[in-house]
C-alpha cells in the first residue's frame, strides 16, 4: 500500500477511482491502493483454518488479563506474557503457539482423538470447559462444529508448545497425558490470580 502526501494533488481523496484505485485515510495517513472486489469463496480449507483458529481465540477470550478486584492478571495470562517476546501480542503469541502445530490436519486429528479416545480425559476436559463457559463453535464459516473439550485442550496444547507455569502445575507434557489435577488448574489458571 502507498503512502500519499498530496493524493491527486488535494490534502486528502476518500473513496474509488473507477475501477482502479481506492483512496482512504489509514492509522492517520491518506493512502491509496488497487481496488479488489472482497471474496469470501469459503473453500474447505479456508473453513477448517477459521475454526481452528476461533477455537483458540474463544481460549483467549476466557482468559483474565486482570482479575475482578485485582490490579495483576490471571496465573494464565501473567505465565503466557512472560514467555511472550516483548515485540508480541500475548494472545496472539498463545494461539501462534497452539496452531504453527495444529495447522496440519493429521497434528489436529491426533490432538482430538488423544482426547476422545481416553473416556477420563475427555471427562476431565469436558466438566472444565463446562466451567469456564465455553460452548461449542458452530456455523456456516466453520467446516464443522468444535465441542468445548476440544476447544480447551487447543489451549492446553498452547500451553504444552509454550511449556508455560501455572499456579501448581508446569504444563510440558502432552494434554491427554495430564491428571484430573492438572486439567481443572489449567482451567483454573484462566481465572485465578498469582
Amino acid at each position: 500500500m502507498a503512502k500519499v502526501v498530496g493524493p491527486l494533488m488535494s490534502l486528502e481523496a476518500r473513496g474509488k477511482i473507477g475501477d482502479a484505485l481506492v483512496a482512504f485515510v489509514w492509522k492517520g495517513r491518506n493512502v491509496m491502493r488497487s481496488w479488489t472486489i472482497p471474496s469470501n469463496p469459503r473453500s474447505v480449507g479456508q473453513t477448517i483454518a477459521r475454526q481452528k483458529l476461533a477455537s483458540m481465540g474463544k481460549n483467549t477470550l476466557v482468559i483474565k488479563p486482570i482479575t475482578t478486584g485485582l490490579t495483576s492478571g490471571s496465573s494464565m495470562y501473567q505465565s503466557i506474557k512472560d514467555v511472550t517476546p516483548s515485540s508480541q501480542i500475548w494472545n496472539a503469541y498463545f494461539v501462534k503457539a497452539a496452531l504453527d502445530d495444529l495447522k496440519t490436519e493429521a497434528t489436529f486429528t491426533e490432538l482430538w482423538d488423544a482426547i476422545t479416545s481416553s473416556t477420563f480425559v475427555l471427562t476431565n476436559f469436558q466438566e472444565n470447559a463446562a466451567a469456564l463457559g465455553m460452548a461449542t463453535l458452530t456455523g456456516a464459516a466453520y467446516a464443522t462444529s468444535i465441542p468445548p473439550e476440544i476447544q480447551l485442550a487447543m489451549g492446553a496444547y498452547g500451553a504444552y508448545k509454550l511449556g508455560l507455569t501455572g499456579t501448581t502445575s508446569v504444563y510440558n507434557t502432552y494434554p491427554s497425558t495430564w491428571t484430573t489435577a492438572q486439567v481443572s488448574d489449567f482451567a483454573t489458571d484462566y481465572f485465578t490470580a498469582t
